[in-house]
């Protein structure tokens, strides 16, 4: 079951602060997370992103992040920003 939040993906890099900013200034509930139960129970999920893509997938496996991605991201509306579309 869901409930109303976005989960902002945090694996160690990325541009998180802005994304927050924006959620912030329109009110929306968020959070900023690395577990897949708060991805899993997400409404939306946003995946910001900012370098290396290679730096960027390791720290997705070793957060262990890469199958709950591929899993959520067909079910409900995602935003890849960057290197998050990517």
């Amino acid at each position: 079951m869901s409930y109303e939040m976005i989960a902002i993906i945090d694996y160690g890099a990325g541009n998180l602060k802005s994304v927050a900013n924006a959620l912030d200034f329109l009110r929306v509930k968020y959070k900023v997370t690395d577990k897949a139960e708060d991805i899993r129970k997400a409404e939306k999920i946003i995946f910001p992103g900012v370098g290396s893509f290679g730096d960027c997938m390791k720290s997705l496996k070793e957060r262990g992040l890469i199958s709950i991605l591929k899993e959520e991201i067909g079910k409900k509306p995602y935003l890849g920003i960057c290197l998050g579309l990517q």
